[in-house]
């Protein structure tokens, strides 16, 4: 399969849910080979479930156990439903062996290790997916991103890539014939160590490659049909969204959307390329389109988000810049900082290490935690969304106003998240259809 390097080609990225066994991966590959004439590019996750594996056997080799059965029966038993070599990955499992035995003999598990260890699900599945695709007469190559020139910073769990990645990512796929097969979540700072991009960062990978080579499209490949108003899982009225500006899905990311991570609109957005949420078990449908356009004048959405705690900090000087240090440190990002009648208050995801700081800071601590954000995105009745909670019987713990767009966000406990969420959703949206929407 040959190709002018200049033409524009279409992203696709499968998420792990996407390629959870030998099936899934079947259906990865036909709708690949459909679109074959398009020359895709794919840029792939692990194996559902392999990075929490991979997480769970970096740290029980830092407590002295190393046991690669779990994994690398994981995916022998995908490569047999394929009917592909069973020891295709022994040189992969030999890597992580000796990886994992140098954790145990150090004690320690650090950034660098960690990340180390993850890199093993996306090159797994890569190599495995392009296989898949070989056996089916396809001209495809496994490539791990950071051989591509997609390099980051040091800051391992949590990479940023750096600008200029850009261009050795294009020239270097200009060169290459077939379908690539990418590592999604996984870089290399100018060292060589490699890095993770965070948590589902390979919705960000995928972005970023179809930035540098200015794609036709970014298709993301999800198990649900769209972005929808909420989150399904708890509101069973959540319609999709079908056109989203930029800014609006940058807001609803932000604030918890969990369908896309949460950096990857701004790549597609400063190249001005478009994204689609489709559903994988469903090609044929017309998902969600992420476009340039104007932030819609009525109510989007409802973000949520758990684990989160609410900190009221009293009797101490230069409270605010103390706390902000103690953020950094730590790196924690607050969700709102408000000074009140001399003291602090700041709502932020939990975290042990925060909470241990934030105690020596202060005179007087109050921490109230097991809290979740309701955020209400878009042009909303703010006073009629607290009148409707409090009718309901949930209590508002914290309010406040974030994002681009100022929404209005809500902390509740998080045992009445479900109650919330139902209950913001239907203020926003009951009664009414949203354009652009279906259910």
């Amino acid at each position: 399969m040959s190709f002018e390097p200049t033409a524009s080609r279409p992203v696709h990225k499968f998420g792990g849910a996407s390629l959870a066994d030998g099936a899934c991966i079947r259906r990865v590959g036909a709708l690949l080979a459909e679109r074959a004439a398009e020359r895709p590019i794919a840029v792939v996750s692990a194996i559902e479930g392999v990075t929490t594996l991979l997480d769970r056997l970096a740290r029980a080799a830092a407590q002295g156990e190393v046991d690669l059965n779990p994994i690398r029966v994981r995916h022998r038993s995908v490569l047999s439903q394929l009917g592909l070599d069973p020891e295709m990955l022994n040189r992969h499992f030999a890597e992580l062996s000796t990886l994992l035995e140098a954790v145990r003999r150090s004690g320690a598990l650090n950034g660098e290790g960690r990340d180390h260890v993850l890199s093993f699900g996306e090159r797994a599945s890569a190599r495995i997916v392009a296989a898949h695709l070989t056996s089916r007469g396809l001209r495809a190559l496994p490539i791990d991103a950071y051989d591509l020139g997609l390099v980051s910073d040091s800051n391992h769990g949590r990479a940023q890539v750096l600008p200029n990645s850009a261009e050795r990512v294009r020239s270097a796929l200009a060169s290459i014939d077939g379908i690539p097969v990418i590592t999604g979540f996984v870089a290399q700072d100018s060292s060589g160590r490699l890095t993770t991009l965070g948590r589902n960062g390979s919705d960000l990978s995928a972005s970023l490659i179809g930035a540098a080579i200015g794609a036709s499209e970014v298709r993301f490949w999800k198990e649900v049909g769209g972005v929808m108003t909420a989150d399904p899982k708890f509101v069973a009225d959540a319609r999709v969204l079908r056109r989203l500006s930029y800014d609006d899905a940058t807001e609803l990311t932000f604030h918890g959307a969990g369908v896309l991570h949460a950096d990857a609109v701004q790549p597609l957005a400063s190249a001005r390329i478009p994204g689609r949420v489709v559903c994988v078990r469903d090609p044929s449908d017309e998902g969600t389109l992420v476009c340039d356009g104007a932030r819609a004048d009525r109510p989007i959405g409802v973000a949520c988000r758990r684990g989160l705690a609410w900190i009221r900090l009293a009797g101490a000087p230069n409270l605010r810049a103390l706390v902000q240090a103690a953020l950094e440190r730590t790196g924690v990002e607050a969700l709102t900082i408000d000074e009140r009648s001399g003291g602090l208050e700041l709502v932020a995801p939990w975290s042990d290490e925060l909470a241990r700081a934030l105690v020596l800071l202060a005179t007087h601590t109050t921490i109230e935690r097991e809290l979740a954000g309701v955020a209400a995105i878009g042009v909303v009745d703010e006073a009629r969304i607290v009148e409707g909670l409090n009718v309901a019987g949930i209590a508002v713990r914290a309010r406040w106003h974030s994002g681009a767009r100022a929404s209005f966000v809500l902390a509740v406990a998080e045992v009445d998240l479900a109650r919330a969420a139902n209950c913001v959703h239907a203020l926003l949206f009951e009664g009414t259809f949203v354009e652009g929407s279906s259910r």
